[in-house]
């Protein structure tokens, strides 16, 4: 083996010259006989990997703990007095905070909320993340929470308006009376509001049916020089439609024309229902045809609202035209004009094209519900038909449903309507054991077949159980029990309960029948049931 001295040499011998003082050739001077100048050293590409890499050893159970620790600890971990507020951090950690924010229970209070938030550090849009999980579930009672926390001393976090109107959002709908106290707080804490936040204070006034209070709002939204939308109009002209305004209704209408607000579908519709329930169906009808000139599309609960409007006018056939120009455009109905149709047929007195209706919303793919029983079963009674009315009563458990008191009280008008007395006063019996509530209209529709058959005794029997239960009165129930003492030939009693509704109810402006006006308050609460359209648009 060579030494390294020698490798050297034998190096040097290689190129042609020996770097060594002793064998420079004479006459060269000592810097021809340098070593050129080595150049640098290339770096070599990484091998490459194996098609199939090697195995890995997995980690044992005490470095998974370890890591995992490590993480919780990295998440968890909130620093002690930053000098400046730093976002919250990892998104799994808000979407945990998140979730146990809305699943907080419903007797937690401003201790179990601070110690849930206090200290997270969190920033403005955390808690925008935070709200909006609480407005698309509806927790309402955790949105007031918040609303008292954010006014602790403790809390450095302020609310903004978007904080309020997530805040609102998750009130509306269950809870409106809390939405508009949230409303007059943000107010009191000088927040600014905007479109949005008076939009959904008016929704929260519709749904407590104070429309004098949404209509005021919408009035001081443009004193406050925000620009209203087509939400706002829409919200507006639903409530002149609760209150039968159709001369503010047509104003605002007008008014989104003047100010070049787009007028939508659920505008029209929500003015149609104004004039129709304003009676002004002609007006209704006009509105329903231009929507096709304009451009505007009509929906299903377009033609809801405008059959219900036909109908309440005395144009049930009308109505029942407008559910067969829905299939000529190829329009498919759903449930709730099938009900409005088959309220135009009670109304109607025509039975037979109410069950055919139903036969036909089932072929359709449309499940009836308690509004479709009643307004059959309704349509039934102005037929005489009180075996096809149980019939309709014992085959809704087919459909999991369960008779409420509107159908139950159609199902006895519709066997006192025949004649058929004591199956009234069995489906009467009924309710209390099937645990349905019986109210005014019960009592009536039963003392109203009663005086029918011209039995008084079963009728003063109820009118007197009215006040044992706590059931009031009214003009109808009075009517129908001194038309049944009268048809008894018991018209001293007639008499004396002809005082008692003076007493009671004041002088009577005109008479009254019994069973018209039993049947007429059952036959009135179906229809309103069917006219509940204008929720869904």
């Amino acid at each position: 083996m060579l030494s390294v001295p020698a490798t050297l040499v034998l190096i040097t011998a290689h190129v042609g010259l020996v770097h060594h003082p002793r064998a420079r050739p004479q006459g060269l001077p000592p810097s021809a006989l340098s070593p050129p100048p080595i150049p640098p050293p290339t770096v070599e590409a990484p091998p490459l990997e194996p098609l199939i890499s090697p195995r890995r050893i997995p980690p044992t159970k005490m470095e998974v703990a370890s890591r995992a620790t490590t993480t919780t600890i990295s998440l968890l971990a909130v620093p002690d007095a930053p000098a400046v507020q730093k976002p919250l951090g990892a998104q799994k950690r808000l979407r945990a905070l998140a979730d146990a924010l809305v699943g907080l229970p419903p007797t937690a209070g401003l201790s179990e909320l601070e110690s849930l938030l206090g200290g997270q550090n969190l920033v403005e849009h955390n808690l925008t993340t935070l709200l909006l999980s609480c407005k698309r579930r509806q927790k309402w009672r955790v949105a007031t929470l918040i609303a008292e926390w954010s006014e602790l001393p403790s809390c450095s976090l302020p609310l903004t308006t978007t904080h309020y109107n997530l805040l609102l959002s998750a009130c509306a709908r269950r809870a409106p009376t809390r939405a508009l106290q949230m409303l007059r707080r943000l107010l009191a804490r000088g927040v600014r509001t905007d479109v949005v936040t008076h939009n959904t204070a008016m929704s929260a006034a519709v749904a407590l049916d104070d429309y004098d209070d949404a209509l005021a709002l919408f009035e001081e939204m443009r004193g406050l020089g925000i620009e209203p939308t087509t939400i706002s109009y829409n919200t507006a002209i639903n409530a002149c439609a609760r209150m039968a305004d159709a001369r503010r209704a047509l104003e605002l209408f007008r008014e989104m024309e003047q100010r070049g607000v787009e007028r939508s579908t659920v505008t029209y519709t929500g003015l149609i229902h104004a004039c129709a329930e304003g009676g002004q169906l002609d007006k209704a009808m006009a509105l329903f045809t231009y929507m096709e000139v304009a451009g505007v599309e009509r929906n299903p609960v377009t033609y809801c609202v405008t059959i219900n409007g036909c109908t309440r006018n005395g144009q049930w056939e009308l109505g029942l035209q407008l559910l067969h120009e829905m299939a000529r455009k190829g329009i498919r109905p759903d449930t709730q004009v099938f009900n409005a149709a088959i309220s135009a047929c009670e109304k109607g007195r025509n039975y037979d094209m109410a069950l055919k209706l139903m036969r036909q919303m089932r072929q359709m793919g449309c499940q009836p519900t308690t509004v479709t029983y009643g307004a059959a079963i309704s349509a039934c009674e102005k037929g005489l038909q009180w075996q096809t009315a149980l019939a309709l009563l014992r085959q809704m458990p087919e459909d999991q449903l369960k008779p409420n008191t509107i159908v139950y009280s159609a199902a006895i008008s519709a066997c006192g309507a025949s004649g058929e007395w004591e199956h009234a006063l069995q489906l009467f019996s009924e309710m209390e054991r099937q645990h349905v509530p019986r109210n005014t209209i019960s009592y009536n529709a039963a003392i109203g077949a009663c005086a029918r058959a011209k039995v008084w005794q079963p009728a003063l029997a109820l009118f007197d159980g009215m006040a044992k239960a706590g059931v009031a009165r009214d003009r109808v129930t009075y009517n129908a029990a001194i038309r049944a003492c009268e048809r008894g030939g018991e018209y001293k009693l007639a008499f004396d309960l002809r005082m008692q509704a003076a007493a009671a109810l004041g002088p009577a402006e005109g008479g009254g029948g019994d069973g018209g006006g039993a049947m007429g308050s059952v036959g009135d609460s179906m229809g309103g049931m069917g006219g509940g359209g204008m929720g869904g648009m």
